[in-house]
């Protein structure tokens, strides 16, 4: 992978190379070419950022001006047209710096000293100078998530408080440099030559070659802090009627969450620290409401102490050593070629915490365990489907395929119910789990039950749509799952609810079967039964409910079959350094509703999850969906590790975002996931930046690794990530997927190798892909739904916008209290358009702007391939200054 980085950088160092090599001799009398900033002034020149002030000087000691400042921004921005005048009285129309200067204010890039005053010629100071690059950085944008610590600095202390967070940023950036090693001089002025410096240093680091994507910062692992003198203690050789002392420990989570709350009733003041000592505590299970919960100046802690893993396994283990041969009867029913390699073991009782056996999941040594099913996987794990079957109606499907047609046959009548069908819809795109109810082997007709998509109300075909339809000679791709019958490959199992037997084929090394305990549930969530989950078995693990400020820190989770931790009304909880591994349920975390007046600002922080099948991280702040746009979610997942992630089930992603506003997804790693690997739909001032994303949409069809949707106040930020290797070559897979509503979602410096389609999608407006860096088999797709064939070598398709869902977002207009005046502000005249579907290019329609595409550099194996514009009667879209770069050139 560095090679592959090393490689990847050398080709845009060599694109940028003309623009970023300045010629030696200095043009000035008064910088000489040995002077330190001679280079820097001649690469200010050659960009035309600045210029001379007369008489063949530049004035290299000058003060730089508040005016020459915001000047010289202004020229680096390509000197834009500004949407008013400044307003100030000091500046006249026509000043040198007027257009400058009232960009900058439009731009919210500098202020003035007051309403009326920009005081032009004040000289700025190094902190002053801080700040206006920061907020340009803001507008440009460019992140840098870290803040340099100033206190390294003797005058340190000398900031100004509005000043430290730009000045920390400019620091971290390398912008802005001490004097010397001990000097920051915040109150300095600031001189021409240094400004020059700055502005080199800035190009170089951020925009050598359109943007050049910063791909610094991922997932790492980080030590574990010792934790000294803890309040409480608990061992897994312990006593819960002990002092939950060093000595004397406690011995389950439950007594210690007791012993909290006795501390708490005896008014102490700090954080309460419980220290689990290494082991395994088997099962976790409790309810947390408010007088277990902290405060801001009181956070109830729970870590590990010590060396070793401290464990809560929700689960079994098996190793091959437990499993069992079948007997005569097994045997027979197994079909004797197979028995010999099929094995057993009695689960018994323990299937009844398995709370949703139909989405159950089993996992070896080396990864997910199939259930038994035909046909089998290939050989590289993916699905392998048949062109099986055709619509009848709602709950029938005629059984075309003969060699399908023989397989239900051959299984007996009374099994029928038990197995489900797994089918995939070429055209659509769709997915779904069905159950069956019974076999017509005589008519080839299969009668179908329950489907897994909620949304789809269990049937076949949705009124109206295209879902398990089929059209033209499509029909339906299906294989058959949980079938006993079908036990013939390594790795696949079955259970045999009936008398609570597992059976796996060739079982070697050892397995992990996750189980649930509780059956706690979030109540009052949700006005619509579509997004409820008050109704729900509610099966997790720990519950939250009116209660915040809690951690856990340093725990590892294993085995769980229902929803891990599920929160209702909180505020303030951590996990830090906790990992998840094994987890079949359909979320390892679910908060849904923030604390009156607070935000939820829940934080996942250096955690790991392996092996995990469902949503990872799962937050629904529909409590604000009204307010949203006012009210802060604040999530935040920073430098985690997804790996392995939903290999079984691809419809659930790992870091889910649903009437949120204000997550951060940033440094965390995606390893060999499923699709919607970050997702923010209906959601607002989302930002992922910084991540990792490698052969993140492994296994799945359709959707994007990143994925918005729905949410026209919408205003996220996708920027510096790496994507490498998804799913490409298909119509069906998209790096970014910015479907039906999505609007102002800016997506810029990613870098994507072998990445397949980039995808704006659906009937949003304003959104912009520009200064992406796409190499080897990345494309771009703008505009919608398509009859063309895109493929991803390369191949930018403008394709026209034919289907939408807008009335989800009507709906928010005109049932969610502010919902349309939020609108307004953000999309101007959003609220009053028509919605004529029988003319996608009808101006009001299509929501003009839609999309800004520039700036993009694409680097293949054959540059005459890489820019083919297809389609082109997508109106009302921005395309300029989009490059192409072939490996093969020097």
């Amino acid at each position: 992978m560095k090679k592959l980085i090393s490689f990847i950088l050398t080709v845009i160092f060599m694109t940028a190379a003309a623009a970023a090599i300045p010629a030696s001799a200095s043009p000035f009398s008064d910088v000489e070419d040995g002077r330190w900033s001679a280079p820097s002034v001649r690469y200010a020149l050659d960009n035309g950022y600045m210029k001379g002030v007369g008489d063949g000087k530049f004035d290299p000691d000058g003060t730089l001006t508040r005016a020459a400042a915001v000047t010289v921004l202004w020229r680096r921005q390509g000197e834009p047209e500004p949407d008013a005048d400044s307003g100030f009285v000091d500046v006249p129309s026509d000043a040198w710096y007027a257009d400058a200067v009232a960009w900058a204010k439009n731009a919210g890039v500098t202020c003035g000293v007051s309403d009326e005053y920009f005081d032009p010629s004040r000289p700025v100071t190094r902190e002053q100078l801080a700040a206006i690059l920061f907020r340009y950085s803001e507008y440009a944008p460019v992140s840098v998530p870290e803040r340099a610590d100033l206190d390294a600095f003797d005058d340190g202390g000398e900031v100004s408080g509005w000043a430290e967070e730009a000045l920390g940023w400019a620091v971290e950036a390398e912008l802005i440099e001490g004097t010397d090693e001990k000097t920051l001089d915040p109150l300095g002025h600031a001189t021409r030559e240094q400004f020059a410096a700055i502005v080199e240093r800035y190009d170089g680091s951020f925009t050598l070659a359109y943007n050049t994507p910063v791909i610094r910062s991922h997932y790492t692992e980080k030590p574990y802090p010792l934790v000294d003198d803890a309040d409480i203690y608990v061992s897994p050789d312990g006593d819960d009627s002990a002092a939950g002392t060093f000595d004397s420990p406690l011995a389950t989570f439950a007594g210690a969450a007791a012993k909290v709350r006795e501390i708490k009733a005896s008014g102490t003041s700090g954080d309460i620290v419980v220290a689990f000592k290494a082991g395994n505590y088997g099962p976790i299970e409790a309810e947390l409401t408010a007088e277990d919960g902290g405060s801001p100046d009181q956070r109830i802690i729970y870590c590990k102490y010590g060396d070793g893993d401290v464990v809560f396994d929700n689960g079994v283990t098996i190793s091959e050593d437990d499993f069992l041969p079948l007997d005569a009867d097994e045997a027979e029913m197994f079909q004797q070629r197979y028995a010999d390699r099929i094995r057993k073991v009695d689960l018994g009782s323990m299937l009844d915490e398995i709370p949703d056996l139909d989405n159950f999941a089993m996992f070896s040594d080396d990864g997910f365990c199939s259930p038994a099913r035909f046909p089998n996987k290939y050989d590289d794990g993916s699905d392998q489907f048949l062109p099986s079957a055709e619509t009848v109606d709602t709950t029938t499907l005629y059984i075309s395929n003969p060699v399908m047609a023989r397989r239900f046959a051959s299984y007996p009548a009374e099994r029928i119910p038990e197995i489900r069908i797994y089918g995939y819809i070429v055209r659509g795109y769709r997915k779904d789990t069905f159950t069956l109810e019974s076999y017509d082997a005589e008519n080839k007709m299969l009668t179908v039950g329950y489907g897994s998509t909620d949304e789809y109300d269990g049937k076949l075909r949705q009124e109206g749509g295209i879902w398990w339809r089929g059209e033209g000679d499509t029909g339906i791709l299906m294989f058959v799952l949980n079938a006993a019958y079908e036990l013939d490959h390594p790795g696949e199992y079955w259970i045999d609810r009936s008398t609570g037997t597992l059976y796996v084929y060739d079982p070697q090394g050892s397995y992990h079967v996750p189980l649930s305990h509780g059956e706690y549930r979030l109540r009052g969530f949700g006005s619509d039964p579509k997004y409820s989950y008050s109704t729900e078995p509610g099966y997790c693990a720990v519950y939250f409910e009116d209660t915040g400020y809690i951690t856990f820190r340093g725990i590892d989770f294993l085995n769980n079959a229902g929803d891990f931790f599920m929160g209702y009304r909180t505020s303030g909880i951590e996990f830090d350094r906790c990992s998840f591994s094994c987890c079949s349920g359909k979320n390892m975390m679910l908060f849904v509703h923030s604390l009156p007046d607070l935000p939820m600002a829940l934080t996942v922080r250096d955690c790991e999850f392996d092996l995990c099948v469902g949503r990872h991280v799962y937050v629904c702040d529909e409590s604000n969906g009204p307010d949203r746009f006012t009210d802060r979610t604040d999530l935040l997942v920073d430098n985690c590790l997804f790996s392995r992630a939903n290999l079984a089930y691809d419809w659930q992603g790992a870091v889910n975002m649903d009437f949120c506003s204000g997550g951060t997804v940033s440094h965390n790693s995606f390893v060999n996931c499923s699709r919607y690997a970050v997702s923010f739909m209906r959601s607002c001032d989302v930002v992922v930046e910084y991540n990792d994303f490698d052969s993140a949409m492994c296994n799945s069809d359709d959707g994007g690794v990143t994925y918005g949707a729905a949410d026209v106040l919408g205003n996220s930020i996708v920027r510096y990530n790496f994507y490498n290797t998804v799913s490409p070559g298909s119509v069906g897979h998209f790096s970014h997927y910015c479907d039906d509503g999505d609007s102002g979602t800016v997506m810029y410096s990613n870098l994507f190798y072998n990445a397949g389609n980039v995808c704006y999608h659906g009937a949003g407006r304003d959104n912009v892909l520009r200064d992406n860096v796409m190499i080897d088999g990345s494309g771009a797709v703008i505009g919608s739904y398509t009859e063309d064939i895109i493929n991803g070598r390369g191949l930018v398709g403008m394709a026209y916008y034919r289907s939408a869902e807008w009335g989800v977002i009507r709906g928010y207009i005109e049932t969610v209290p502010g919902f349309a005046e939020a609108l307004e502000a953000r999309r101007p005249g959003a609220t009053s358009l028509r919605f004529d579907f029988a003319d996608a290019l009808e101006k009001d329609f299509y929501l003009a702007p839609t999309t800004t595409f520039s700036g993009n550099l694409f680097i293949n194996d054959e540059k005459e391939t890489v820019l083919r514009f297809v389609n082109n009667s997508l109106h009302y879209c921005t395309v300029e200054g989009n490059r192409a770069h072939s490996k093969n050139e020097n």
